[in-house]
């Protein structure tokens, strides 16, 4: 039966109940990634060794880190948007206050809280990257903004933009290591990356909430029109394959993780890609996947549970780390059969305090300076 396609209006916070889940999702997606999965070999009985591998093996390619960020960018670009985009006049100050609280307060307190620990300033560092980009995006939103006329060209230019980098750096320069993005591309580099996922995120809220601004001739340039007729025929068609669609959206994320390996996990016919190559190419599915979902109605109860724990998803992904700081610090032995269940659920438990003591008044003094600006809505929990 086919699925009637519903573009959520726009509420008082901006967001959508998938949208929360799917946040909750990519931060898991992140702390497996980082945590690996358990010792399956030495909680099996030895005769189921080999499975215990396979286990292990297809587990550490599932949970694909880097791809769960890049639908981070996706959603990220989507709810600013989707915030915003009925504001008359952006009123910098209060946008850059409101925006650089909300992410930046808790990350400046976490750094206070892990500096003292051995090791806690080298774990915070693998995800500073991403939350720098986010950065970069959140200041250059109001420019973007007052240009959506061109929002098609600035998602094909950064494309473009991106591919000439990886390019030069590939063919005639000199990469850090062959799977190092941010320590080859920096701030800058690694920001464009990735923006067209970011924009187009932008995009996605732009045609759901401002829907009939697009049936008026001369709205947007020609290549913002081809681009928005694209996404909404793959849309309306992918809205009735959604399971396959979440299935092709995993399979490309173990597939970026698989052509990155040296192991033997990739068969020796496959070529070795890094993932400067293979994000910015994945960023697209994640981009028509994040439109489908969220122009396509909530039946399950699963969404709703979901949600409710994506209120907490960016301390999740900031903090899972330091419980290995913190362990480390009380000589807890990580190599151990049961260190994962120790290590995750201290991770989880580090998280969601975080998010009671700080994430959480973070985002309350957010949105007070956002409603400075009278009649509009509130601040997502981006």
């Amino acid at each position: 039966m086919a699925i009637t396609l519903h573009l959520p209006a726009s509420d008082s916070s901006g967001k959508s109940l998938k949208i929360d889940a799917i946040r909750f999702l990519a931060a898991f997606w992140v702390l497996m990634y980082h945590f690996k999965p358990p010792a399956f070999k030495a909680l099996l009985p030895h005769t189921l060794a080999p499975l215990g591998s396979a286990l292990w093996s297809g587990s550490t390619a599932l949970f694909a880190g880097p791809a769960a960020v890049i639908v981070f960018f996706v959603i990220s670009g989507y709810c600013i948007h989707a915030a915003y985009h009925k504001d008359v006049a952006l009123k910098p100050v209060n946008y850059y206050a409101s925006r650089f609280i909300r992410i930046g307060l808790p990350l400046v307190i976490l750094l206070c809280v892990v500096q003292p620990l051995p090791m806690g300033q080298n774990y915070l560092e693998s995800v500073l990257w991403s939350l720098y980009c986010e950065m970069v995006y959140y200041a250059l939103y109001p420019v973007l903004r007052a240009r959506l006329y061109y929002v098609g060209e600035m998602i094909a230019g950064c494309a473009a933009m991106a591919a000439v980098m990886v390019a030069c750096v590939r063919l005639v320069g000199h990469p850090v290591c062959h799977g190092c993005v941010y320590e080859t591309y920096r701030v800058p580099g690694t920001a464009l990356l990735y923006a067209a996922g970011w924009i187009s995120g932008c995009l996605i809220a732009e045609t759901q909430r401002n829907a009939a601004r697009f049936q008026i001739r001369g709205a947007y340039s020609p290549l913002t029109m081809a681009i928005h007729r694209a996404l909404q025929a793959s849309t309306h068609y992918l809205a009735n394959h959604l399971i396959v669609l979440r299935a092709v959206v995993v399979a490309a994320g173990v597939a970026v993780m698989i052509l990155l390996s040296e192991s033997s996990l990739k068969p020796a016919m496959l070529p070795l890609v890094t993932p400067d190559i293979t994000l910015p190419m994945f960023q697209f599915l994640a981009v028509i996947w994040i439109a489908t979902e969220t122009a396509t109605p909530t039946r399950s109860r699963a969404w709703t549970w979901l949600a409710g724990l994506g209120a907490w998803s960016y301390s999740l992904y900031l903090c899972h780390k330091t419980a290995l700081a913190l362990l480390e610090l009380m000589a807890f032995d990580g190599s151990g059969r049961f260190a994962w269940f120790v290590e995750v659920p201290l991770a989880l438990a580090i998280s969601y305090a975080f998010y009671r003591a700080i994430e959480r008044p973070s985002h309350l003094i957010s949105q007070r300076l956002r409603k400075y600006a009278p009649g509009v809505p509130g601040a997502p929990a981006a």
